[in-house]
Formats: C-alpha cells, sequence, structure tokens
C-alpha cells in the first residue's frame, strides 16, 4: 500500500485540529444527550404525566356533573312540575331542595337549572340566565347557546350533551367552564324540557396539577371546534384565538377523552432552552474558529523548530553517503533529537570500528579456511590408525582390543558418514550394538543387554538420529555407580499400527527426584541435559504426534518409554 507523504506543518495542523476538535465533538454529544434524555428528556415525562392527570381530573368532573344532570332530569318532582308547566310555591321550593341535595351542596362551583319547553316554567340554583329562557332564545343558529346546539343534534335524545360554547359570567365572578344539558321526558316519551347544570372554573382549575410547567393548557370541543384556556380563563373561543394549535413547531401534549368529544392540549415554552442552545452553538463556532487560529500557528512554531533540526541531520547523513565519517551531531533542547543523535553518533562509531577491522577479519576467514583444509586429513589418520591397531591385535591375537577398534571404527563411520538429521532405525540400532559391546569388553559380567526387534522392518523405517544410544548411554553411566552390583539393559522395538514403539528399560539405582520428569521442560537447566534434548528434537520433528514418558524412583531403575509416528525412507518404503 502505497503511503502519500506529508509536511510536519501539515501534519501538526490536523494533530492539533483533532485534539481540539475531539474535546467540543465529546462536548456536544453530551449536551444534545443531556438535553434530549436529560432537561429535554425529564420535561417531556413531566409534561405527558401533567397532561393526562389534568385530562382525568377534568374527565372526572365532567362525569361527576353529568350525573346530576341525569339525577335531576330523572326526579319525580320536575317531571310532575313541567308536565303540568305550572310551578306552585310548594313545588318551586320542594324543587330547590332537590336540587341543592343533588348538588351535594356544591352551588358555589355550579349552578342547576331547570326550564320547560315552553319557558313558561323556570327554576334555578342560583339565578336563571336569559340564555336558557326558550320563549326568546330559540335560533337553532347560535351555536353558542347550548340549548339551541342541543335541537340540532336530532339523535341527543336522553344522552347528556357537554358545551364550553358559553362563557357568561354568574353574579360572584365565576367564569362557566362547560355547561351539561340533559332533555327532560314524560313516562309517554314526550319532551318536556331541559335541565343545564352550568359548572364554574373554580370547580376544576384549582385542582388542576399542571403548575408552571406548561405556558397554557387548553380544553377542546372537538365538535364544536371551540377552546377554553385553563391557564388563562379570559381566553376563549374558536381556534383562531390559540394559534399555537395549528404551530406543528411547538411541542404539545395531547390528553384524549375516550368519548372523543373532548380533548386536553399543553404546550410547554421552550425558548429559553433554545436561546442556551443558540449561544452556546455561538460559543462553540467563536472556540473552533479561534482554535483554528492558534493550531495554525502553534502548527507553524513547532514544525519550524522540528524542520530545522530534521535538515541538518539529513545534511549529515548526505556527508556520510559520500564517505566522510568524521561528521557527529550535537545535542539539543529535545529528549528525543539527543536520543537520536545519541544513536547517529554511536553508529557512526561502530561503522568506524568495522572499516577498520575488515582487513582484520579477511585475513582470520582465510586462515580459517586452511585450517578447515588441513582438518579434513584428521579423520583419515584416525581411521587408518585403528585399521593398523585392529591388524596389530589380529595379528598377536589380542580378541578385546581388536574388538574395541572394530566397533570404535563403526561408532566414528556413524557419526562421519551421514550428516542428516535422520537415519534408519537399523543403523540406530547398530550404533547402540558398537556402543554396548565396548562397554562389554570394559565392565564384563556386571553389564548385560537386550535387544528385541520383534520382527520389525528397521531397515525401511527412519527415525532422527541418536534416541537410542544417549538413552543407553545414560543407562550405563548411571546405572553401574561405583560401589554397585551389575545393571541389565533391555531394548524393545516394535512397530504398532502406524507407531514405533522404543523402550529402553534398566535395573539400576534409579533416581531419587522422579517428579523431575513429569514436566520436561524442568530438565533443561537440570543435569539431564541429554535426556532433555533428546524430548525437544522430538518435539519439533513432531510437535504434539509423539509420547515421551520416564518412569524412575530410589532404587527402582530406569525406564523410558518413546513413541514416534512411522515415517518412510528415501526409497519410499515405510
Amino acid at each position: 500500500m502505497r503511503i502519500h507523504p506529508t509536511t510536519i506543518l501539515g501534519r501538526l495542523i490536523i494533530y492539533f485540529l483533532i485534539i481540539m476538535f475531539i474535546p467540543l465533538l465529546i462536548f456536544l454529544i453530551f449536551f444534545n444527550y443531556y438535553n434530549a434524555k436529560g432537561v429535554y428528556g425529564v420535561l417531556e415525562q413531566q409534561a405527558k404525566v401533567l397532561i393526562k392527570a389534568d385530562g382525568q381530573l377534568i374527565e372526572k368532573k365532567m362525569e361527576e356533573y353529568r350525573h346530576i344532570a341525569y339525577s335531576i332530569g330523572t326526579n319525580e318532582l320536575v317531571i310532575d312540575a313541567l308536565e303540568d308547566d305550572v310551578l306552585t310555591d310548594n313545588e318551586a321550593s320542594q324543587l330547590y331542595t332537590t336540587m341543592y341535595v343533588l348538588l351535594n351542596s356544591d352551588s358555589m362551583h355550579a349552578d342547576a337549572h331547570i326550564v320547560s319547553v315552553s319557558g313558561k316554567s323556570r327554576l334555578s340554583s342560583g339565578i336563571f340566565p336569559d340564555e336558557y329562557d326558550t320563549r326568546f332564545q330559540t335560533n337553532e343558529w347560535n351555536r353558542k347557546n347550548i340549548i339551541a346546539e342541543a335541537n340540532t343534534r336530532r339523535d341527543l335524545g336522553r344522552a347528556s350533551l357537554f358545551f364550553i360554547g358559553d362563557h357568561r359570567v354568574n353574579n360572584d365572578g365565576e367564569q362557566i367552564l362547560f355547561s351539561i344539558l340533559r332533555n327532560i321526558f314524560s313516562d309517554d316519551g314526550t319532551m318536556l324540557g331541559y335541565v343545564i347544570v352550568d359548572v364554574y372554573t373554580e370547580a376544576v382549575i384549582p385542582e388542576l396539577t399542571n403548575g408552571s410547567i406548561f405556558k397554557d393548557v387548553i380544553l377542546v370541543d372537538n365538535t364544536l371546534y371551540s377552546a377554553f384556556s385553563l391557564n388563562h380563563p379570559n381566553m376563549y373561543g374558536s381556534f383562531d384565538k390559540f394559534p399555537f394549535l395549528r404551530d406543528d413547531s411547538i411541542q404539545k401534549y395531547y390528553y384524549y377523552f375516550p368519548s372523543g368529544l373532548f380533548y386536553v392540549v399543553g404546550y410547554i415554552d421552550t425558548t429559553i432552552f433554545k436561546g442556551s442552545s443558540e449561544r452556546l452553538f455561538a460559543s462553540i463556532t467563536i472556540a473552533l474558529l479561534l482554535g483554528t487560529l492558534v493550531s495554525v500557528i502553534l502548527s507553524f512554531i513547532f514544525s519550524h523548530s522540528l524542520s530545522k533540526r530534521i535538515n541538518n541531520m539529513i545534511k549529515n547523513m548526505k556527508y556520510i553517503e559520500e564517505g566522510n565519517l568524521n561528521i557527529y551531531l550535537e545535542e539539543t533542547g529535545i529528549v528525543e533529537f539527543n536520543e537520536l543523535a545519541a544513536s547517529f553518533n554511536t553508529m557512526i562509531t561502530k561503522i568506524i570500528y568495522l572499516i577498520q577491522s575488515r582487513s582484520e577479519e579477511a585475513a582470520k576467514a582465510a586462515e580459517a579456511e586452511r585450517k578447515a583444509l588441513e582438518s579434513q586429513l584428521n579423520p583419515h589418520f584416525i581411521f587408518n590408525t585403528l585399521n593398523t591397531i585392529k591388524a596389530l591385535a589380529k595379528l598377536h591375537n589380542e580378541t578385546d582390543i581388536y574388538t574395541i577398534s572394530l566397533q570404535l571404527g563403526k561408532l566414528l563411520r556413524s557419526s562421519l558418514k551421514n550428516h542428516s538429521s535422520t537415519c534408519l532405525l537399523s543403523e540406530s540400532i547398530e550404533l547402540t550394538k558398537s556402543y554396548l559391546a565396548i562397554q562389554k569388553i570394559r565392565f564384563s559380567d556386571r553389564l548385560t543387554y537386550t535387544i528385541e526387534t520383534h520382527d520389525t522392518p528397521c531397515d525401511t523405517i527412519l527415525t532422527p538420529k541418536l534416541i537410542i544410544q544417549p538413552l543407553v548411554e545414560n543407562a550405563v553411566v548411571h546405572g553401574l555407580e561405583p560401589g554397585m552390583g551389575g545393571v541389565t539393559i533391555e531394548i524393545d522395538i516394535k512397530k504398532v499400527l502406524n507407531n514405533i514403539h522404543i523402550s529402553i528399560k534398566d535395573n539400576g539405582c534409579g533416581m531419587d527426584n522422579p517428579e523431575l520428569f513429569n514436566d520436561m521442560s524442568q530438565l533443561e537447566d537440570s543435569g539431564h541435559v541429554g535426556i532433555y534434548n533428546i524430548y525437544r528434537r522430538l518435539q519439533l520433528r513432531y510437535g504434539n504426534s509423539f509420547t515421551f514418558e520416564v518412569k524412575t524412583g530410589p532404587n527402582e531403575g530406569f525406564k523410558v518409554n518413546i513413541v514416534i509416528p512411522v515415517e518412510e525412507d528415501k526409497n519410499g518404503n515405510t
């Protein structure tokens, strides 16, 4: 991959900008998250809870007063009085008492009005409003009159009509929040008149929970498209009095009544939060501009300081390329450049030393080559000497000397003729036999041994060199300690499926610390380096596909079990 080079100045500007932008970016992310999940999140959750509570409160109040209107409209005294369409003083008194009882003495928050269809019979818990006098208010087009609205509802029947279109104020200065109308029928279904319950704002607004969180809370009539402000009771009327209802940019929170006739909506003034966000954005923009300017200035200063030192170093390197080695860098006020100068000066010193010793090394190489040629004569001299000893021993009938010379020659020839890391299994066995033949002459009856191959095709199986003879040597050296008796060495070799099993066992004195062999890696720094070297060579060659097991103990002898995979020899045999 090709790397596009950049100047130090360019890189420093980038680095400074990154260092500046990352904290600002983190701050912006945190600020937005805090607004969304913190301030705005808590505010939104609180608004949803409060608008629901206010809506349910109004809904509950409407249901309470609807039940009062129902109780009055179905009262027998009221029906009987309207059927006669004439109220006597006694009937009026009884009806007043009935209305006060049904209002639960709540005349401070609501008034009940009864009027016949003809308008002759009229009765009120307060002052009877002229708006409900059916003798004069019969225009169906007057959508602000609850009786006119009821007459347009052909399907109203015995149901209650909720109305917020009339915003009269009673004698105590209380404004009507909503009115409830119910038609009064005789037993034969003839419509006799109306009962109207006017509920004032004092019955509801003091119990609202919205507090100051909402800038305004509006009760909306979904049928008449009329609205009433619960925070500002003097604001009421059509939707054009409440422009925020149609403004989608304003965050609003709704609670819809199950009847679908009304809903409550509130909105929050977010001007303060927006102003804070705008001021923060302006501050961050100014910080970015100033930071960019400072970054460019600092980058120029730093790059000029660094470039000066680097250019000086490049100039000195060019001198070295031309062969001038008498150049050394001076220390500066920057730690990194001081370390670089020290490394540079050390390199120059080593180069000078290497050049000075070049001729001497060439002479030594020539001398080593000459000695190597001379050393090649030594093995031939040794073999010639052994052959002479062997001939003399045979001539004088010295059997032991003859045997030792013969077997020693085999040992030397085996070690010199093959420089490969592997050999045939039969060659390893022959090498072991030669070693044991020599040791047999040395120790006589104290050493006995057996070698069993179980018809294993040893002439066709490859194994790593020197994995049997060193272990046999270990058995001889450690098994025949001074003052001890004899030792028997048993060598067992057999092929089982695709593996070769090799066992070297002796009945010598064994080892006092058998736990040492539980972890072969411990042998590296012990006195058993020879065993470790065999284990390590097998590990490098076979990985985890081999077994190397040592069993020993005080006066229990020494046994090594090796299992390795069968390998083909160079002729392709197995």
